[in-house]
């Protein structure tokens, strides 16, 4: 099981002096969404460094920033070729709107893309390096994931337990219910009635109305089914976050189905309580991819 909060870092240098930093850290998302920050120049690694993360991250916002310190010494290269478009650019501009057509060497070299440190020599190099970095950066930031979710898989099999102990409370509570059900109502008709003789057969086709509606056997076993199933699916390799999610709402749906038939104070106290930790359980399964 693998938390959607995580951080992870590497770091590396180039032969030439240049520095590469590269983090990742996300939060709870439903589905995976990738925020990339690095360089326009290095646009052309963005497909390659989301197939990298999604190949390991199924789920959550996760933030991905890549930090490039070139070294001061490195190669210088002019563009010519870029220089000469804006000049001519330039001069056609200015003899359409009658512009000043001077422009110095230090307005050319100014420009984005006539200058170029140490681009042209470690360009590919630097594409390689970025994603070497990147899984380095993917396994540490996995790494931390797992730890947070070997801390989550701790709660949840606390409140797994608790929800075990509860529903066993709650089968507990409506042992005998029907017996409860028919003194009950036998000393209501009799308090009523005022000494006039009671039909049985009627008493106990309204006893057995009673118990039919009042009856939770059903929500019982899913409620139970639904608990081995959370089991199984935290014992798993995969992402079970979603799945987790949908199983903890119908443990929520079960618990009140069965309050809503609840007869008595006693089982409706226990299952208050037992709501209160599938609340719990929801709470703690957002932060499973």
């Amino acid at each position: 099981m693998k938390s959607m909060t995580g951080f992870g870092r590497a770091q590396a240098a180039l032969p030439d002096g240049t520095q590469l930093s590269i983090t990742l850290r996300s939060v709870n998302h439903r589905f995976l969404d990738l925020s990339l920050k690095m360089r326009d120049d290095l646009g052309a690694l963005e497909a390659p460094l989301r197939k990298l993360v999604g190949a390991t991250v199924a789920r959550g916002h996760v933030d991905l920033s890549v930090r490039v310190t070139r070294s001061t010494g490195g190669a210088v290269s002019i563009d010519g070729a870029a220089a000469a478009r804006y000049a001519e650019a330039w001069d056609a501009l200015s003899k359409e709107r009658g512009l000043p057509r001077e422009l110095t060497a230090r307005d050319l070299l100014s420009l984005p893309g006539v200058v170029r440190v140490g681009e042209d020599e470690a360009g590919e190099a630097l594409g390689g390096a970025v994603l070497e970095t990147a899984a380095a950066a993917l396994a540490d930031f996995d790494a931390s994931r797992r730890r947070e979710g070997e801390a989550l898989a701790t709660a949840l099999t606390a409140i797994l337990d608790r929800l075990e102990a509860g529903i066993g409370k709650v089968s507990e509570a409506r042992e005998g219910l029907a017996e409860r059900l028919l003194a009950q109502l036998r000393e209501r008709v009799a308090k009523l009635a005022d000494g006039v003789p009671l039909d049985e057969a009627r008493l106990a086709q309204e006893i057995a109305l009673l118990a039919d509606r009042a009856d939770i056997t059903e929500e019982v076993d899913r409620f139970r089914a639904h608990l081995v199933e959370a089991r199984r699916l935290m014992r798993g390799e995969h992402a079970s976050g979603k799945r987790l999610d949908v199983l903890a709402q119908e443990l929520h749906r079960e618990a009140n189905t069965a309050s809503q038939k609840a007869r008595e104070l006693p089982l409706t106290r226990v299952l208050l309580d037992l709501k209160s930790d599938v609340e719990a359980l929801k709470e703690q399964i957002q932060n499973v991819e």
